[in-house]
């Protein structure tokens, strides 16, 4: 079953490779997509929304615990994708997450937040990123865009004259049974070739992710003080949050008739 399946189709256009986030039609594009139809009655899509996005008192235990382990989230990410973002990219993809409210989507779970929280709306290049190395993403960044360097940090960068850019995006995420009766979680890794003059845009890397809610579970149940890198991302999480809810104050508490 396809449950959540989000995407930016028009990212916001920025020059030298900057991040560029933007906001999207998340609820419709993934509620068409899941029932498998385009146009919904206007009273049944309000009324879908409301079901799914009501604010329960999980929806803020699920809040808290994204943001009191942001780091160890930060970490996970990075393995998975084999791509290490920086702080004010991953606080903006925070803000958006929280702003969009889909903390309250049954489909998150407190063990698959590293992977659900990056999938909603972000779509922005690669291009300055630190890539994994001897990772197959990075191969193929390498092998397909001819100007694709590696710069001393591993970032990667230009080495040629001729600009580019690495858009990825983390989206469909599927929930099933396999033959054993276990439950199966993956979501795909999309990486696109843009703006090369000398070749068209294109996909150039696709990996479906096996997310790992135990995996991360266990990490959290272990963890120690974090050091200062981690420190300063919990400190941006916390942050991050306490705007959100001194703009949002309905969100503070759970939503009336909401178990």
């Amino acid at each position: 079953m396809q449950l959540i399946n989000i995407e930016n189709p028009n990212p916001q256009k920025v020059p030298h490779g900057r991040h560029r986030l933007k906001h999207v039609e998340g609820f419709d594009y993934c509620l068409e997509r899941i029932l498998g139809c385009s146009k919904l009655k206007r009273s049944k899509k309000q009324e879908l929304e409301t079901e799914n996005t009501i604010l329960t008192q999980d929806a803020i235990q699920r809040r808290s615990f994204l943001v009191e382990n942001f780091n160890l989230v930060a970490v996970m990410f990075a393995e998975e994708t084999g791509i290490s973002l920086y702080r004010k990219q991953f606080k903006k993809i925070l803000q958006i997450y929280l702003e969009n409210g889909w903390y309250r989507w049954t489909t998150a779970t407190c063990g698959n937040l590293p992977w659900l929280f990056g999938r909603v709306t972000f779509n922005f290049s690669l291009y300055g990123q630190t890539l994994a190395k001897g990772s197959p993403l990075r191969a193929a960044v390498l092998s397909q865009i001819p100007s694709a360097g590696i710069g001393p940090r591993e970032q990667l960068l230009r080495t040629g004259t001729e600009y580019f850019t690495v858009e990825f995006g983390l989206r469909e995420h599927v929930v099933r049974q396999d033959a054993a009766g276990n439950t199966r979680e993956t979501i795909t890794l999309h990486v696109h070739r843009k703006g090369v003059r000398s070749l068209p845009d294109a996909k150039i890397y696709e990996e479906v992710l096996e997310i790992k809610p135990d995996v991360f579970l266990r990490r959290v149940a272990r963890k120690t003080e974090p050091n200062r890198s981690g420190a300063a991302l919990l400190e941006m999480a916390r942050d991050t949050l306490a705007d959100y809810l001194a703009r949002h104050p309905e969100a503070r508490e759970p939503s009336k008739g909401a178990s």
